[in-house]
């Protein structure tokens, strides 16, 4: 049987076997004082429901960041149109990539939606002109189908859920500098000291922009592993990626080689039991054995019981069911639906130490 394929980005050429068609990386360009930022709902429409939360998010994209914004056609419409027209949720990605004066395309928020959009997205011509894409949640969908295709994609805040919060977490503003303005060849994440989940009633005037109240960040845990390792970011929302399986928008096996795995739970708390049952298919598609690490995101909302169950299960499963009990699994890992997130872009290399811990992207994510 031929070996397993690996892509190597900093050798900038493919090294599979000649039964593989290779993918090149595909950065997009890093953004700039003034920079287009196209705003699109592929999913739930927020900006109409929420229209104060969305206008205060625009206002930091403006005067924190320097940004200009184009809101494309449907992003303010009805929930009730948008849901009934995935194509046209569709054609306002398709028109923000084909537009030469956009730079950036930036989701308002997530929802649960958003996998009807993918039939109808120019896939080839969004890779031949390739921007900026950022979002979490929901917007899995988009970052994990377009990473898959070799476009590097940001998993990071959403407009709505993240960003119209930002000045709660000044260092927050910076990291977004960092990572979409004046990416470095080399990065290493620093843990929050604090984090908050959730937010005010947004239907109340006084809860614009406000956080939920902080709590200490639990300290980022290796479950297990000791070697250092590298391997290109994949993952994302853990129930979003369970819709896309199987589909026509999911990798195919050999993938998976060389990975260091993503995965955060949404709002609506992965229970023990369906964790157990995620993981073990995971497991039986051959993923452990072929990533390089695997960590999860900061849970929400979970009690510190809760978390000790998951962090049970996640290392039975993988280390005594599938036989890998070598494999780093870090914990609490600034990602996911609290604030304030790690920005990790798909695709890239970053390098896994579970001695410190730490997480360091070992090339630029744009050019």
């Amino acid at each position: 049987m031929p070996s397993r394929p690996y892509w190597t980005v900093a050798d900038s050429c493919w090294r599979g076997p000649s039964w593989i068609d290779p993918v090149p990386l595909i950065k997009p360009r890093r953004l700039k004082e003034g920079s287009v930022v196209a705003v699109v709902s592929p999913s739930l429409a927020g900006p109409y429901v929420f229209p104060r939360v969305y206008e205060h998010a625009l206002s930091v994209l403006k005067e924190e960041l320097g940004l200009e914004v184009v809101e494309m056609e449907h992003t303010r419409k009805p929930n009730y149109y948008i849901r009934l027209n995935p194509h046209l949720r569709a054609q306002d990605i398709n028109d923000a990539f084909n537009d030469p004066g956009i730079d950036a395309v930036l989701a308002t928020i997530g929802g649960d939606d958003s996998m009807r959009v993918l039939p109808y997205l120019r896939t080839k011509e969004i890779l031949k002109r390739p921007k900026v894409l950022m979002g979490f949640s929901d917007t899995t969908t988009l970052l994990s189908y377009f990473s898959y295709k070799g476009m590097v994609t940001f998993n990071g805040p959403s407009l709505m859920a993240g960003i119209c919060q930002i000045r709660h977490y000044p260092k927050q503003l910076q990291h977004i500098r960092d990572m979409l303005f004046d990416p470095r060849p080399e990065y290493t994440y620093q843990p929050s000291k604090y984090y908050s989940e959730g937010y005010p009633d947004w239907s109340c005037d006084d809860a614009i922009g406000r956080i939920s109240k902080k709590k200490r960040a639990p300290k980022w845990k290796v479950l297990q592993g000791e070697d250092k390792v590298t391997g290109t970011l994949f993952g994302g929302c853990i129930e979003v990626m369970e819709i896309m399986k199987g589909s026509p928008y999911w990798p195919p096996h050999y993938f998976w080689t060389d990975k260091v795995m993503l995965m955060e739970a949404s709002e609506q708390m992965v229970s023990p039991i369906a964790m157990k049952q995620i993981l073990r298919n995971y497991g039986t598609m051959e993923v452990f054995e072929n990533i390089s690490a695997l960590l999860f995101g900061r849970w929400r909302g979970y009690t510190y019981q809760q978390r000790l169950e998951v962090e049970r299960i996640i290392k039975k499963v993988v280390a005594e069911e599938f036989g890998r009990p070598d494999l780093p699994i870090i914990m609490n890992m600034d990602f996911g639906h609290t604030d304030p997130q790690m920005i990790l872009p798909l695709g890239v290399r970053a390098e896994v130490d579970p001695s410190v811990p730490s997480l360091t992207l070992k090339e630029p994510p744009l050019l």
